[in-house]
């Protein structure tokens, strides 16, 4: 996935079952990784509170509340906190 910090939604429409999917594995990723670092014995308290973050974000998304640009910057900027830098989306297991 390019990163990019928003996009021009007239030139470039993203599909709500992408961003369904987008928030989804987001969720997946940050899961994976609270439990690799409760493994090693980090903090997770911030990876807890994005957690929350997404799924309120789901909640409200699903429910047609909150803008697609929106749920894609926040979304983005978890995925970048969380420093996944060599994990693709297409890398999570989902299941």
């Amino acid at each position: 996935m390019k990163p990019f910090k928003t996009y021009n939604e007239e030139k470039f429409v993203i599909p709500k079952t992408e961003i369904d999917d987008l928030i989804y594995k987001t969720i997946e990723i940050v899961k994976n990784q609270v439990v690799k670092d409760i493994e090693v014995g980090k903090d997770v308290k911030e990876k807890n509170l994005h957690l929350e973050i997404l799924h309120l974000l789901r909640t409200e998304w699903e429910e047609n509340r909150v803008e697609t640009n929106f749920v894609f910057r926040v979304v983005d900027k978890i995925f970048r906190g969380n420093q996944v830098k060599k994990t693709t989306y297409s890398d999570v297991e989902l299941g």
